[in-house]
């Protein structure tokens, strides 16, 4: 039976969607449906329902039964066709499930059908995925970015949702990020999607100015992206000792985060950028909802694509981030970074290292790799490291020092004749500005 709160007006723990059914329960009982596509493999099949599993979770429910249902062709009714969902009736009834999850995406008319069949909430990967967005969204930005996505699918559904929508608490439906209730007066919603696209158009603005003037400052900036759950705030905690938020959950971060790297001999900043994780099938509602937040991987100067070492299908996990950077037009020279091979044994390390001969591998969590990270990462802004002779005028001299190892300073006439230790890209800028000039040739 479920586990029922006597005070309707206290829950445990928040429910993935509430409806009058369910409005006591204190952690929903779901019914995972996965959906077995054509030319799936059996890894593609299991990594998809392990990703499920975990988005429910996170979502704060249990997932209580995983049934999976290949399909040949998109039945309009159900998705899935009469027969199976015959048999997903009796299971739900036999369980007393109170909140059926299907791994895939479901039309508005398809979903008030099945919520018809099951009598419970019915929710698709889309709406699963918004409402994590929904609870883990901290800054203005994020949540006026979520509540964006939110109103635009729930706008075709709200027909369908009947007394889901008159109910306090919960998730879909019944509130937004933070604080927010949704929107649910379908003459309403589009003035409240305006005004949220309007709001986040200034954001939008405000990103181009800061990246404007960024670039002006001739600032850095490296972009972390990655699948969700790849660690890409432990990796940003790591390297500029941050207090970034880390946790072992999918989107456990949906806030652009932005910290300095300290680099060696170097005192100009270089910015590191943290971005919201991606994973197969993102709603798109969400990637538009996103645009200004994604605005910093798309002015990036560097990628670092980070890649959980310990997935059985990494190839995926690239192929998603990939095709969702193309999305949004990044171009950017990319360093491949493979984390968390703490979890891997020597054999499946070394499988990896020979099928990525050009990535890293590291582990955030025990610091392994990570300055090997720091000197690729220097190397690719920056350059390669040499040493020459040059002359400065004296009163440059604390310009040089700012960007690069002054080793010896000796009197030239007028100037200073300095041997200096410094990064390529920095020496020829500095030529450049007229700051210093080569007085030997670089070794």
């Amino acid at each position: 039976m479920n586990q029922r709160n006597n005070n309707p007006n206290q829950t445990d723990r928040r429910l993935l969607t509430v409806s009058d059914k369910d409005i006591f329960v204190t952690v929903q009982k779901a019914l995972l449906v996965g959906i077995i596509l054509k030319n799936q493999t059996r890894a593609d099949r299991e990594e998809s329902l392990k990703e499920l599993t975990n988005l429910v979770k996170t979502a704060g429910s249990n997932p209580k039964i995983i049934q999976t249902k290949r399909i040949d062709r998109i039945d309009p009714k159900t998705f899935i066709g009469k027969g199976s969902i015959n048999e997903l009736e009796e299971l739900s009834k036999a369980n007393d499930i109170d909140v059926v999850v299907f791994d895939c995406e479901l039309t508005p008319n398809q979903q008030k059908e099945l919520r018809a069949i099951f009598r419970c909430d019915v929710v698709d990967r889309t709406g699963l995925i918004l409402d994590i967005f929904a609870l883990h969204a901290q800054s203005k930005e994020a949540n006026l970015q979520v509540e964006l996505a939110m109103s635009v699918y729930l706008k075709p559904r709200l027909a369908g949702l009947g007394k889901t929508l008159n109910q306090q608490g919960g998730g879909i439906g019944t509130r937004g990020p933070g604080e927010a209730k949704l929107e649910t007066d379908s003459r309403l919603i589009d003035n409240r999607i305006n005004k949220l696209r309007r709001e986040l158009k200034k954001i939008e603005k405000q990103r181009v100015l800061q990246a404007s003037s960024r670039e002006k400052n001739n600032t850095p900036l490296v972009s972390i992206v990655g699948y969700t759950n790849a660690g890409k705030s432990t990796l940003l905690k790591s390297l500029t000792s941050s207090d970034a938020y880390v946790a072992d959950e999918l989107f456990a971060t949906v806030d652009s985060l932005q910290r300095e790297l300290p680099i060696k001999n170097v005192q100009e900043p270089l910015i590191l950028s943290d971005t919201v994780g991606f994973i197969q099938n993102l709603p798109t509602t969400l990637i538009e909802s996103f645009k200004s937040t994604l605005l910093v991987a798309t002015s990036a100067d560097l990628l670092i694509h980070v890649v959980d070492a310990a997935t059985a299908i990494p190839q995926m996990h690239i192929g998603t981030v990939k095709s969702i950077l193309k999305q949004i037009n990044v171009s950017a020279n990319e360093i491949m970074v493979f984390n968390k091979i703490d979890r891997l044994d020597r054999a499946s390390l070394n499988d990896l290292t020979e099928r990525y001969p050009q990535a890293l591998f590291i582990s955030s969590l025990k610091n392994t790799g990570i300055e090997e990270l720091v000197e690729r990462i220097s190397s690719e802004i920056y350059g390669v490291v040499q040493q020459g002779s040059f002359l400065v005028e004296p009163k440059n001299l604390e310009k040089v020092n700012r960007f690069g190892e002054i080793l010896e300073v000796t009197n030239s006439s007028d100037l200073l004749l300095l041997e200096i230790r410094m990064r390529s890209k920095l020496i020829h800028k500095l030529i450049d500005l007229k700051i210093m000039k080569e007085s030997e040739n670089v070794e």
